[in-house]
């Protein structure tokens, strides 16, 4: 028998992993959309029956990331306690079938869970607010490359690898703790970022967002100089890449735990 990866072994322990917190995560369910239905029906009750497609997104790419965010942290949380990690770590599963149990419910299935109940609660809330209004509210695509809101997609993707090796890496506090250190992070890059657009133009520019875009003031005229096709193909690589290495890094991590 494989003792890296074995499809009988993976889908046994699938299977025992939904058995044991499949009450949990109905439970989260219910929070979420609950959560959801509180905000898209507060938001069209108070515009008289009207919600737009901008401020759908907006409330689909937030829930997304702080929701996402949490669940990925707890996702190891038994790891922090010697009592309940000794019949997780002592299993007679590989570390890769634990490692992908554990990924693809934080990241493969919580995003389908996600998507699905965002869009049965916002027709809901979008029919029941048509009701009695001439100009129909329309329902936001957020699979569509011509509004921002697939964006939500690859940021989730970062910020979940980043909380998945944190909930590995951190005993307790998980989200908290890595939470900390991506705000840290943030505010290093973008001192840094500041430092090198002024050493790069000569002079001190007025805006700038880290891989985005800048701003300039030229003899009184503005200029906002944004990233082409290329850079936008040239930063998504590296926000694969960055994953990638996250998510290996998780893998080493977990195994570390049980030498």
């Amino acid at each position: 028998m494989n003792d890296i990866f074995n499809w009988k072994r993976f889908i046994a322990l699938f299977k025992k992993h939904s058995a044991e917190n499949y009450k949990t995560y109905l439970m989260s369910i219910g929070v979420l959309i609950g959560v959801l239905t509180l905000i898209l029906s507060f938001i069209t009750y108070t515009s008289d029956g009207h919600i737009g497609v901008f401020q759908q997104g907006i409330i689909f790419l937030n829930i997304m990331i702080f929701s996402g965010t949490i669940f990925t942290s707890m996702i190891f949380a038994d790891l922090g306690s010697r009592k309940k990690a000794i019949p997780i770590l002592t299993l007679p599963v590989s570390h890769l079938e634990k490692y992908l149990v554990a990924w693809l419910y934080s990241f493969v299935v919580f995003q389908l869970v996600y998507v699905g109940c965002f869009y049965a609660v916002d027709y809901i809330v979008l029919y029941a607010g048509n009701v009695g209004i001439s100009d129909k509210n329309n329902m936001v695509n957020i699979f569509s490359t011509d509004d921002p809101f697939w964006i939500a997609f690859p940021q989730f993707a970062v910020l979940q690898a980043i909380c998945f090796i944190g909930a590995i890496y951190f005993e307790r506090l998980h989200f908290i703790k890595t939470a900390f250190l991506f705000f840290l992070f943030i505010l290093f890059l973008s001192v840094f970022n500041t430092m090198l657009l002024n050493w790069i133009f000569g002079f001190k520019v007025d805006k700038g967002i880290p891989f985005s875009s800048v701003g300039i003031t030229e003899a009184g005229h503005f200029w906002f100089i944004r990233r082409d096709h290329l850079g936008d193909a040239v930063v998504f690589a590296s926000l694969v890449l960055v994953c990638g290495l996250l998510w290996l890094g998780s893998y080493f991590r977990l195994k570390e735990k049980q030498v």
